[in-house]
């Protein structure tokens, strides 16, 4: 049976969000995992990638000039989702296993610490990637180091090729874009923010899930 890296990789969250603080405030029933085709085997590149499905402070709607943002409610057996995170396949599994730790930790630690739907947010120019969010993340990985038993996830043991001869194939969820829905306003605000929030659509998404 072919190796499903979601299904482990939800697992895996589930079991950090019980054992490690620095995540405790994650609700794993509400964050989607999905996998895409990278590009390119090229070992440069993304490896994973967090996704608000808020914006800013956890709103749904955004105004800009002309245009209403809104988000649509996502919901998955019942529960809505406020986040997904996209695995880029083999290059998240090609990587040496601490750094696979390291990047999916560091997807992990861009949710809100209020888990609002919006991602942290630090002060200063990059305000998702500054010095003290890569420090935290060398720290998260550290602490998640010695309170979870890390032997018992796969993905973190083999790489890509390695699972694909022990399992036949690796699978996982394939995540449709989700995006805001984009409604006319019939007056144009004359105050309006500068631009929308950076975490507005980064990469849209379906609704259906399907592996």
């Amino acid at each position: 049976m072919a190796y499903n890296l979601t299904d482990e990789v939800a697992f895996f969250t589930q079991l950090a969000a019980t054992r490690v603080s620095a995540l405790a405030h994650i609700e794993p029933a509400r964050i989607l995992h999905g996998v895409s085709q990278a590009r390119t085997r090229s070992r440069y590149g993304v490896y994973a990638q967090c996704h608000a499905l808020r914006f800013k402070h956890g709103e749904r709607e955004m105004l800009t000039r002309s245009w209403k943002f809104v988000w649509p409610e996502i919901r998955v057996r019942g529960q809505e989702m406020l986040y997904y995170i996209t695995y880029f396949l083999p290059r998240f599994l090609d990587q040496a296993p601490v750094d696979r730790l390291k990047t999916l930790l560091h997807e992990l630690y861009h949710i809100s610490p209020k888990f609002n739907g919006d991602l942290r947010r630090f002060g200063g120019r990059n305000e998702f990637h500054s010095a003290e969010f890569h420090r935290d993340v060398d720290k998260l990985t550290e602490l998640t180091q010695r309170e979870v038993d890390l032997e018992r996830f796969q993905f973190l043991k083999f790489n890509f090729e390695e699972l694909h001869q022990r399992h036949g194939g690796v699978v996982g969820n394939k995540l449709k874009r989700f995006a805001p829905r984009r409604v006319k306003l019939d007056k144009p605000i004359v105050k309006a923010p500068s631009r929308p929030p950076a975490n507005a659509a980064l990469e849209p998404t379906q609704r259906t899930l399907f592996s």
